[in-house]
């Protein structure tokens, strides 16, 4: 009998199965079924036989003392053990690709209204280890390397190179495992494009420690950079990042840095190792202090495991000779080689190694008589094609004819990325006219793709077994010669526009303001990104679509505080809508107001009011000025003037939008009541008035500031133990703070404070009255003027270094300043008049 029992021992319990031919299964459960029956016959018979004196040894007594019971449990743990080795197997073949049938579960890709259906993505992650085989064939020197503490011999930048189908993202994932499993901190960032780059490295700096307010106030990639790499030096111990997929070295040098001076994205810190993939085999690119590991094709015995790893037969050695003469004519590339023996091994396949062998050297002449440019002999993108080629004639002689279509417009949206099930819109499709309609098409759909997953052409889960891989994964080389192939049969602007469409359609079920839809921005944006990248190739319509898509992953990056993933996602945007639609497209001046927008959260007020002002005026001419857009431009400008302190530029814009939006909409339209809001920001902000009395209004009490400021409009300021008043920013005066604790908490209408005032500008004058002994305080300074001016009001120019004292325009003295205390009081009350000296009296007092 053929098979082997399993019986493995986990915290979930038993597990039962057997291995092997279905006969053979049955009469294993047969045995179980003969042994209860022989267990329960010997343990009658002695029984019978034995005397209550005679006890039988060890725990058997049980038996002895309660037979029937007995059996019966042994009985039906037998039993059961029966079927589980029936019933286990055939629960392992229901959940296995089968190689006879076309796949007929059918699945709806289009999730329910308004729930997005995307799955979880950020820009940073932990390292994909779902994707890493158990076994990496041939690379455990390089592994150990990448993964040695840094030290005098080791670099903390380590640079993995090679070509593409090399595995390098397999190396490193072996890496990061092996990494974790000593207790380091792991970080994995795909650098595909800027954006995906600065969101992941956004993300790292929150998990370095760094607080939400130090990343969103970093106004550029270069100071995003800083936050980041000042966060990953303060950490103690060992930790991984890995930048995947680095092979455009522009994305690591933000404002112009150099990739090999170490000052820009890639950098030394701490106790840390930044290990890059990349194809780019330049050493001048990554400088010299990054250490160089390239990765090459697999060795003779590596690569012929690593085929009959993929094909399930690693235990039958006397294939070793026939899987490297396979892998030998795949010139031992690892993509080649898993691909070849995904195919072989997914029940498909109708031939063995050696007939394999046979097919894979006709489909190689048949490439390059297809006029492939510069493919080589070994060229990897000749090799790769070879090998699925035969993997698609497979899939199409069983049934699923969508296999190849598939794989195809998979091919134009991002490489490497993750493509979420729900982007795979049949509905989409179907109007491209590449799947049928309704459940047909739907039912092909999920046939071609898990065909795709089953020859190894897709990674992922096609039909969504659980959360964390609800998804699909192309290899970035298999997806380049897709798109040659589909130029080469005429396809290229017909794909093309069927993965734009799923885009669009995928982004439409997210509102770039909700944080309950930004992780699904985040899975979305590669893709939107590629399909910015070509819409040269796309019609008027889908132009307009993709930059909309685009517009709102702006705003996206901007609502999450992503700022410099913002502009550079805007100022894509912009270039691409103004080079296709012109500077005064409806969408064109859209994707300016949104990177206005995000200039203005990071803090970019000279480049945001130029770019809101300029939008202004070419929405008031060519839209007009009630149209909605263009009201929606003037209260933006009117929010920059009033960021940037401009008030009084700003009031007079609030005021002329709320009465548009009235007189256009209706008094308790949400945009009218959102301008209203907006305008009594903008009143408070221009401060208190004082009244008649020089007093303001604070928690429901009057509080004197001084009658000289009667009639002004001042910001009060509240700091610790001091009241300021402020104008224009700059400050008037400071009094000790009236307010108790709980009158602080009373205050309805405050915000928290900016930056402390500016001092005036220039010298300033007070106020002093002359006392009696001919002095005055300033300060906290005594200063002597003469007890001629006593009772005169005086005026106090203050400098830094001294004090002058006038009397009108009578220069009275001046004097050292010896005290940096600041200035409390500016003006005085009325002066009295001096004081007469008393007459001589008699002694009864009367006047002479």
């Amino acid at each position: 009998m053929s098979g082997q029992l399993l019986v493995i021992w986990s915290r979930q319990g038993v597990t039962v199965s057997f291995r092997g031919q279905p006969w053979s299964r049955w009469l294993v459960a047969l045995l179980f079924i003969l042994v209860a029956v022989v267990t329960t016959a010997v343990a009658l018979a002695v029984n019978a036989a034995s005397s209550d004196e005679r006890r039988w040894p060890w725990g058997l007594h049980m038996i002895q003392d309660y037979p029937f019971p007995s059996v019966l449990v042994l009985t039906v743990v037998l039993a059961m053990l029966s079927i589980m080795v029936v019933s286990v197997p055939r629960e392992r073949e229901a959940r296995t690709t089968g190689a006879s049938a076309v796949a007929t579960s059918i699945f709806d890709a289009s999730p329910a209204s308004g729930d997005s259906g995307l799955p979880s993505g950020t820009g940073v992650i932990g390292a994909p280890l779902g994707e890493l085989p158990v076994v990496v064939r041939g690379r455990d020197g390089v592994v150990s390397d990448l993964v040695a503490p840094p030290g005098a011999y080791s670099p903390q930048v380590r640079v993995l190179v090679g070509m593409g189908g090399c595995g390098k993202t397999t190396v490193a994932l072996a890496a990061a495992r092996e990494a974790q499993a000593s207790g380091w901190r792991v970080w994995w960032v795909s650098a595909v494009d800027r954006a995906t780059l600065v969101a992941g490295m956004s993300a790292v700096a929150r998990e370095a420690g760094a607080s939400a307010e130090e990343v969103t106030s970093a106004d550029s990639d270069l100071a995003l950079a800083g936050v980041v790499w000042g966060q990953l030096n303060r950490l103690s111990g060992h930790w991984l990042l890995v930048i995947d997929n680095a092979d455009a070295p522009e994305v690591l040098d933000p404002g112009g840095t150099s990739v090999a001076g170490g000052s820009g994205w890639l950098r030394s810190a701490g106790a840390g190792v930044v290990l890059v993939t990349t194809r780019v085999t330049d050493r001048a690119v990554w400088g010299h202090r990054a250490g160089w590991f390239s990765l090459g094709e697999l060795d003779q015995q590596a690569a012929a495991l690593m085929l009959l790893d993929r094909m399930g037969r690693a235990d039958e050695p006397e294939l070793i000779e026939a899987a490297t003469a396979v892998a030998d004519r795949l010139g031992r590339l690892p993509l080649a080689v898993h691909l070849a023996g995904s195919y072989l091994g997914s029940g498909m396949a109708v031939v063995g190694l050696d007939g394999y062998l046979h097919l894979l050297t006709d489909r190689s002449l048949s490439v390059v008589d297809e006029g492939a440019p510069g493919w080589g002999e070994q060229d990897p993108r000749r090799l790769i094609m070879s090998t699925w080629e035969i993997s698609l004639d497979a899939l199409e002689r069983q049934g699923r004819v969508r296999a190849r279509t598939l794989l195809r417009v998979l091919s134009f949206l991002r490489p490497g990325s993750m493509v979420p099930m729900p982007m795979l819109n049949p509905s989409v499709l179907s109007e491209a006219g590449l799947l049928p309609d309704g459940d047909e098409g739907r039912a092909e759909m999920a046939a071609g793709l898990a065909g795709l997953r089953a020859v190894g052409l897709i990674d992922g889960a096609p039909a969504g077994v659980d959360g964390s891989g609800d998804g699909l994964i192309v290899h970035p080389l298999v997806a380049e010669v897709c798109r040659w192939r589909a130029g080469r049969d005429g396809q290229r602007s017909s794909l093309m526009a069927a993965a734009a469409g799923m885009v669009v359609a995928a982004s439409a079920r997210l509102n770039p303001a909700d944080p309950a839809d930004w992780n699904g921005w985040q899975v979305v944006a590669p893709h939107a990104r590629v399909a910015l990248g070509v819409i040269a190739e796309m019609s008027e319509d889908l132009i307009a679509r993709v930059v909309g898509v685009n517009n709102g992953l702006t705003y996206h990056y901007t609502a999450q505080g992503s700022y410099p993933a913002a502009i550079d996602q805007g100022e894509d945007v912009v270039a691409a809508a103004v080079a296709r639609m012109g500077a005064e497209h409806p969408d064109t001046l859209m994707s300016r107001n949104n990177l206005a927008a995000a200039y203005r959260a990071a803090g970019r007020l000279s480049e945001a009011i130029p770019l809101y002002e300029a939008t202004l005026s070419v929405r008031e001419r060519v839209l007009g000025d009630e149209h909605p857009d263009t009201l929606m431009s003037r209260n933006n400008l009117a929010a920059a003037y009033q960021a940037a302190g401009r008030l009084g530029e700003a009031i007079p814009l609030y005021e002329a939008t709320l009465a548009a939006y009235e007189r256009v909409l209706s008094d308790e339209h949400p945009d009218t009541l959102t301008s209203r809001n907006n305008l009594a920001y903008a009143y408070q902000a221009a401060g208190r008035p004082v009244n008649a009395v020089g007093a303001v209004g604070l928690a429901g009490r009057q509080h004197p500031v001084g009658y000289h400021f009667a009639g002004r409009r001042v910001t009060i300021r509240l700091d610790l133990g001091l009241l300021q008043l402020i104008d224009d920013g700059v400050l008037l005066r400071s009094l000790p703070n009236p307010l108790t604790p709980a009158e602080l908490a009373r205050l309805r209408d405050a915000r928290p404070a900016g930056p402390p005032p500016q001092p005036p500008t220039g010298p300033v004058r007070v106020e002093r009255r002359i006392s009696g002994r001919g002095a005055l305080a300033v300060a906290g300074q005594r200063i002597h003027v003469g007890m001629v001016h006593a009772g005169r009001t005086a005026a106090v120019e203050t400098a830094d270094t001294t004090w002058r004292i006038y009397h009108g325009d009578e220069l009275l003295t001046e004097v050292a300043r010896t005290t940096s205390k600041n200035i409390a009081r500016f003006k005085v009350s009325k002066p009295e008049a001096p004081r007469r000296r008393a007459a001589p009296t008699d002694s009864a007092g009367q006047v002479s």
